[in-house]
């Protein structure tokens, strides 16, 4: 009858296209299903039968949008089945991941069925367990003993135990099922007692007790093996039936199961805190699934353009799943680039199907607008490179639905920086893509556009982003965001020499003693820390530099660690959290800082320094030897004092400095730390070195 049943499906399925195959899709899916539990859930010759019900979920999940009766629903089946193959038949970790994601949204929506919710837990807990048990094997047990070695996030098992202990209580679930669920819990407790121990420092060997998880081993291994022999004597929890027989008004099939009320627990057990969810772990997921160990905005970028070939079977369908997952998971705190992704992911499911009577074609492209206008608002301060897709994809929106204004709303967050910039005397706040023309923000009209092909940019640029941009035709500085950038101009820079400070060599190992000589001579009023030829005011303690943040210039030279933290007297580190707070200033004023030209570390230490209300930094993008970032920090000087030039302006004279062949040492400096007239210096990688954060 099942063999007669599926002929007919497949014949049906031959000629529909589109969101008209869900429904058989889904009677296929149930035929498959049976088969796969009948053959035995981990035996080879079952695993075809598992294939083709997840292809088929898995097609009938991706016509399903967001608010359909049954999403949840076939959402809690797919991951179920998927989590399935990766712990019963070694699948791929992706499989993990994917399963997790459509598990945590079926959990999240309000109209799933108890017997749905209860295997959906289930199985969750399951897959966290898996990813434990799995860590602690990776160990081996005198390492497991010390206390050392690789240490599996508790937060696992802390959810593998929230899970289990939601299933029991539901109590759903037939006596032999129960027994495995209780026999997985216990693992699970014993593992989270096992890490509270790791992250203790405790001696394991004899704090923890390893016989009631042992035992819950045996019992698990034979509970399965109980399952695996009995499949057909209904001993596996009862599969949902995804089409029952009461259908709402749009032929959408809604299940109703009744089960008994859930009872409480016998109260002898301690019901542990549920661990929240881990974010982290689903953004990965999702960047992995979109561009792998790539760029996912340029991956998000290509699908978006109408000439790219179309996407994988199913990758649209995951985008969705597991963008709904990350936001949902994020709740208040969802980033900009969460929901942007969210909406390009929606947008291509939409732009992709066919009105096939099931639905208004439109809807998920109408979520994407949704999606996206509730990004807008904190679009500016994003600094993840979101902003080039998300004006990409208001201008697709629009095109399709010109009354949403979508792209003037995207634009209108954006005038009050394109304002501050003008100001200031700033043409262009630019992104990069990656493949193609820049994004400019143009500060006369505050309105997107292209830059030009071939990469030339205004005279005054700021750059949203670290990217270096050897152009020697245009000034430019780097920020963190487009808010940071509107939020800087408004600062009035200090005059370098009105009370500049000098940290000199304050551990040795970095005497730059010419430098120092020709600083001297520039910043005569200079207060002067470490040990510098000539005297210095102090040994350069990370006290008596957090003194000096209201310095007009503070010029640094001296080691960066690894973390990013200046390395001064003492010896003691100044992290770059520690940079805080100013002493006599206004608000509104601030000086600059000229970092080591170390490369390791500048980025944080810059932010650490524009937060702490300097106007600027200059940093540096990688490591430069010891006497080419000499002669460039002697140009940059000169540059700031004898030519009276801004900061950013000086850094472009050390650009063009470096690429000129008649190039010639920076009057003051001497001894010359290197011959300036060969070709060594003009080496692309050293005018990209040097960078200017700030306007």
């Amino acid at each position: 009858m099942a063999e007669e049943t599926e002929k007919e499906l497949r014949a049906r399925l031959a000629r529909l296209t589109g969101a008209a195959r869900t429904r058989p899709l889904i009677e296929l899916f149930q035929i498959l299903a049976d088969r796969y539990w009948r053959a035995g859930p981990g035996r080879p010759a079952a695993l075809p039968a598992l294939d083709g019900a997840i292809d088929c979920l898995t097609e009938a999940y991706g016509y399903l949008r967001p608010g359909d009766p049954m999403r949840a629903q076939v959402a809690s089946q797919l991951g179920w089945f998927i989590g399935t193959r990766q712990m019963a038949h070694g699948g791929p970790e992706s499989d993990r991941q994917r399963a997790a994601g459509l598990l945590e949204e079926a959990l999240a929506a309000t109209n799933l069925p108890p017997m749905f919710t209860c295997i959906a837990r289930m199985t969750l807990g399951q897959l966290h367990l898996t990813s434990v048990v799995r860590g602690l094997q990776s160990l081996d047990m005198p390492t497991l003993l010390a206390g050392g070695g690789h240490r599996p996030a508790r937060t696992e098992a802390e959810r593998a135990i929230d899970c289990f202990q939601r299933v029991l209580a539901d109590d759903l679930l037939g006596a032999e099922v129960a027994e495995g669920v209780r026999a997985m819990l216990t693992c699970a407790e014993t593992a989270g007692d096992l890490f509270a121990g790791l992250n203790a420092g405790t001696s394991i060997g004899t704090s923890i007790d390893f016989g009631p998880m042992m035992q819950a081993m045996a019992a698990l291994q034979e509970m399965q093996r109980r399952l695996a022999d009995g499949a057909e004597a209904g001993t596996m929890p009862r599969l949902p039936n995804l089409l029952a027989e009461t259908v709402d008004p749009l032929d959408f099939p809604v299940t109703v199961l009744h089960g008994p009320e859930p009872v409480p627990g016998d109260g002898n057990r301690v019901r542990r805190s549920a661990a929240p969810v881990d974010l982290a772990a689903l953004r990965r997921a999702l960047r992995e699934r979109v561009a792998g160990d790539g760029d996912p905005y340029a991956t998000l970028a290509a699908l978006l353009r109408p000439d790219t070939p179309p996407p994988p079977v199913g990758l649209v369908d995951d985008l969705v799943g597991l963008a709904t997952s990350v936001t949902h998971a994020a709740g208040a705190a969802a980033t900009a680039a969460d929901r942007v992704v969210l909406a390009v992911a929606l947008y291509l499911r939409g732009r992709d199907d066919a009105d096939d009577g099931w639905g208004d074609a439109d809807d998920d492209v109408r979520a994407a607008a949704v999606a996206l206008s509730a990004a807008t608002d904190d679009l500016p301060a994003d600094p993840s490179g979101a902003v080039p897709l998300a004006v990409d994809l208001a201008g697709l929106l629009d095109g399709r639905d010109p009354e949403g204004r979508i792209g003037d709303a995207l634009h209108d967050r954006f005038v009050p920086v394109a304002q501050a910039l003008r100001g200031v005397r700033v043409q262009a706040l630019a992104w990069s893509r990656p493949d193609g023309p820049r994004l400019l923000l143009h500060t006369d009209d505050g309105r997107f556009r292209d830059g030009r092909p071939d990469g030339a940019l205004p005279p005054r640029v700021v750059v949203v982003g670290a990217e270096p941009l050897p152009d020697d035709d245009a000034v430019i500085s780097h920020v963190a965001s487009a808010r940071q950038a509107g939020e800087l101009a408004g600062r009035v820079p200090l005059r370098v020499t009105e009370a500049p400070v000098l940290v000199v060599d304050p551990r040795g190992g970095h005497d730059e003693a010419g430098l120092v000589r020709l600083c001297r001579r520039l910043y005569p009023r200079a207060v002067v820390l470490g040990r510098a030829d000539g005297g210095s005011d102090g040994p350069g303690t990370p006290e008596e530099v957090r003194r000096r943040l209201d310095a007009s210039m503070l010029h640094l030279t001296c080691g960066v660690s690894a973390a990013g933290a200046l390395e001064l007297a003492g010896p003691a580190d100044l992290d770059p959290a520690a940079i805080t707070g100013r002493t006599t200033r206004a608000a509104t004023e601030g000086g600059l800082v000229v970092l080591p030209p170390s490369g390791d570390g500048s980025g944080m230490l810059a932010e650490a320094f524009l937060a702490a209300g300097f106007t600027g930094v200059v940093g540096w993008t990688r490591p430069v030897p010891r006497p080419v970032a000499t002669l460039m920090l002697a140009v940059l000087h000169t540059g700031l004092v004898r030519g009276g030039l801004r900061p950013a302006a000086a850094v472009r004279a050390v650009r063009r400095w470096l690429a000129s062949p008649d190039r010639t040492t920076p009057a003051g400096l001497a001894p010359a730390p290197m011959d300036v007239t060969g070709p060594a210096l003009a080496d692309p990688a050293y005018r990209s070195a040097m960078v200017y954060h700030g306007i």
